[in-house]
C-alpha cells in the first residue's frame, strides 16, 4: 500500500502537469489552472481517504472510542 499509492499521486502530478503546460501553450490559461485544481482535489481526496484509514486504524491499536 505505500509505494503504489506515492506512485499514483506522481502520476497525477506528472499528468497534470503535462496538461497545464499544453493548455498553457495553446492560450487556454483558465482551463489549465481548472485541470490543476482538478488534480489537486483529486489527490487531496486520497489523502484524506488515507488519514481516515490512519485514525481508524490507531483507534483498533489503542482501543479509543
Amino acid at each position: 500500500m505505500g509505494l503504489d499509492v506515492l506512485f499514483k499521486i506522481a502520476g497525477v502530478g506528472i499528468l497534470i502537469s503535462v496538461f497545464h503546460t499544453a493548455l498553457k501553450q495553446a492560450g487556454k490559461e483558465d482551463m489549465a489552472h481548472l485541470c490543476t485544481l482538478a488534480g489537486f482535489a483529486v489527490v487531496l481526496l486520497w489523502v484524506v481517504q488515507l488519514l481516515g484509514k490512519l485514525f481508524t486504524t490507531v483507534q483498533d491499536v489503542f482501543k479509543l472510542f
